[in-house]
């Protein structure tokens, strides 16, 4: 596929085609992302974690997506499960039996995104990030396809020319680009494929929240979980955010969203 001319990409911001894919905002729930889960109360991304996210009424969990070397999908922020199980090697080198035999120190299984999609179907959205190149997104793909869920999924990357290239796949997936820095925010703001922009707290401000709302995009912020980062980010109209602590985020939406 070819990239789209410069001039173009003016046409259709101006047209507002980022509008197509904006999830409506209607209760507390709309604008708290569970990052891996209640992953402040329970151990990230297991069970527990995602239960009580569920429980308390989120309606956005977190994944974070790796791949077997059996070419399964499962779910770790890191490449190994070192840091939850003491295994030190990377998931992409171990089988499916063995990963499954892996437990945390509670005695938690580390997930497959089968798992999930079995467990919640569609009482909730799926905000999944991609990561370890490209053998994540073919695994996506096709799991997305067999769950026949595609409308349940928010995907989210570090990379643009992955959400490029699923535009292509998903057009009607909302696609979510992460970064630390200004100058790819604002670069962001010009591709018409990326309908959330997800920056870390330092970029939280009201310019940045006016740039991304007028680049008809919405504006993510990662990963808010103190009352005061949480009530100023509903004070600059920040759309959504990642935060470990969905109790404490949908007490605060209620109080002080208008």
């Amino acid at each position: 596929m070819k990239r789209i001319p410069v001039f173009l990409l003016t046409v259709i911001l101006l047209a507002g085609v980022g509008c197509s894919k904006a999830l409506p905002k209607n209760s507390p729930s709309d604008h708290v992302f569970s990052h891996r889960g209640a992953s402040g109360e329970e151990i990230e991304h297991t069970i527990a974690a995602y239960d009580l996210a569920v429980e308390y009424g989120s309606k956005y969990i977190e994944q974070d997506l790796v791949i077997s070397k059996d070419g399964t999908l499962y779910i770790s922020h890191d490449v190994t499960p070192e840091r939850l199980t003491g295994e030190t090697t990377p998931f992409a080198e171990l089988h499916d039996y063995e990963i499954d035999a892996l437990r945390t120190w509670d005695g938690q299984s580390i997930l497959r995104m089968t798992d999930v999609l079995e467990r919640y179907g569609d009482k909730v959205y799926y905000v999944s990030e991609l990561k370890a190149g490209r053998s994540v997104y073919e695994a996506f793909i096709q799991l997305v396809n067999e769950s026949q869920m595609a409308d349940h999924f928010i995907v989210q990357s570090w990379d643009m020319d992955i959400l490029y290239d699923l535009e292509e796949v998903f057009p009607d997936m909302p696609k979510l680009y992460l970064t630390y820095y200004q100058n790819q925010m604002d670069q962001a703001l010009q591709k018409p494929w990326i309908d959330i922009i997800s920056v870390n707290d330092t970029l939280m401000n009201q310019e940045n929240c006016d740039k991304v709302h007028a680049a008809n995009k919405k504006f993510n912020v990662w990963t808010l979980n103190s009352s005061s980062q949480i009530t100023k980010a509903i004070a600059l109209g920040v759309d959504s955010y990642f935060t470990n602590y969905t109790a404490k985020a949908l007490l605060l939406e209620k109080k002080y969203r208008k």
